[in-house]
């Protein structure tokens, strides 16, 4: 029996374990695959502090910092490169909203600063910026690659007191009174003293188990890759286009690049399949801002599951049963905030105070008639469907 157990292998889950067992509670983290190969493996690998609300600005600041120790000890090159991450401003409304995280994310610590358009055309030499009015630019901001952090972080977690048990789907809660006291698996019973569920989008079935049903909307995510792009400077930020619904980011040699819209998961199954639909709009749509790439194709692709809630803020906190804790509904922003918050959920977990003012992300907020401290820079909601998100045509004359 664990002081503890993870339900979930990924980067909340691995990080909020090591943190755990750095204060020597016992720690098992059970996986229905393998370590590190979920959906935080998964995703574009954006590090921001560029946020609206101060605890994901103060846990992105510490990712950062998190980032370049576990580099160094753990001697790998996570390809973290701290190019800025831009945000192309296309009217006077989405500046004036950056501009309002701007001045909250400096006052908690980000660099954060609203550029000119003479600005945005210095760092983005190779972009078209006709209707770009300016940016929204945090210069220690950038990327790394998820597909080799993910395995390093699994290695270190193997080295450690961490009990790591693998292809074990978790069936069900077993539950005394209102007490649980461990989980049903499809390989037997697993018994701890709190249960902490860090399964992402896959929290919603196991919430499903026991009653409840998680304020948390599962969604695709995808990737598209291009492996030799020279046109763009490998200094380039990563660089987002409200108008367009696109990003785009240097990796090695190549870039890679995404959509806006996240299309609804009715279920989410183990393996999210990619699907290239999106690909000849989002290479036409990245063509009219980088011309060089006009004619250029998407040689591949990969999708994974995210977990959005309808504030944008995770779920951290205990709910429903008294030893029974949420770590999950990163709504995406996992890799950025997720290790950044370990230390915080550790001492959650154990009712010690947290450095971080965890209040606004109380997994009962959405019916207990407190405040919901919506997360966001978005003047509209995202698209949600491929149809809706090329409704509007996009081109040369839309962007002038």
């Amino acid at each position: 029996m664990s002081d503890v157990l993870i339900i979930g292998g990924g980067i909340v889950g691995m990080t909020t374990a090591l943190a755990l067992a750095g204060s020597g509670t016992s720690v098992t983290i059970v996986d229905k695959g393998r370590l590190g190969e979920g959906s935080s493996s998964l995703n574009a690998g954006g590090i921001r502090s560029q946020f609206f609300k101060g605890p994901n600005i103060e846990a992105a600041n510490r990712t950062k910092a998190w980032l370049r120790t576990f580099e160094a000890e753990e001697g790998v090159d996570l390809e973290y490169d701290q190019n800025g991450y831009l945000f192309l401003v296309t009217s006077q409304a989405q500046h004036d909203r950056l501009a309002e995280g701007v001045a909250i994310q400096n006052a908690h610590g980000a660099d954060t600063r609203m550029i000119s358009r003479a600005e945005t055309e210095a760092l983005l030499p190779h972009v078209n910026l006709d209707g770009v009015i300016g940016g929204c630019f945090g210069p220690t901001d950038g990327h790394l690659n998820p597909r080799v952090l993910m395995p390093a972080l699994a290695a270190k977690v193997r080295r450690s007191s961490i009990t790591v048990l693998e292809d074990r789907r978790v069936l069900k809660l077993v539950l005394d009174g209102d007490k649980v006291t461990g989980v049903e698996t499809d390989r037997g019973v697993l018994s701890a003293g709190v249960v902490v569920t860090c399964a992402g989008a896959w929290s919603v079935g196991i919430g499903r188990t026991y009653g409840q049903e998680l304020p948390i909307l599962p969604r695709r995510s995808q990737v598209f890759v291009m492996e030799q792009t020279p046109e763009i400077p490998e200094n380039a930020p990563h660089t987002f286009d409200f108008d367009a619904g696109i990003y785009v980011r240097r990796a090695g040699q190549g870039i890679w690049s995404g959509a806006a819209f996240k299309p609804v998961l009715d279920e989410v199954p183990d393996v999210v399949e990619a699907d290239w639909t999106e690909g000849e709009e989002l290479a036409r749509r990245l063509a009219v801002r980088v011309p060089a790439l006009k004619g250029r194709r998407f040689e591949r692709n990969w999708a994974g599951p995210i977990e959005v809630t309808p504030d944008d803020n995770p779920l951290i906190g205990f709910s429903t049963f008294e030893n029974y804790f949420l770590a999950t509904g990163f709504s995406g922003h996992g890799m950025c905030i997720g290790p950044g918050l370990a230390q915080d959920i550790a001492d959650a977990v154990h009712g010690r105070d947290p450095q971080t003012d965890l209040s606004i992300f109380r997994p009962e907020r959405f019916t207990d008639g407190g405040e919901i401290a919506k997360e966001g820079m978005w003047l509209a909601e995202r698209p949600a469907s491929f149809s809706i998100w090329a409704a509007r045509e996009w081109d040369d004359e839309a962007v002038r």
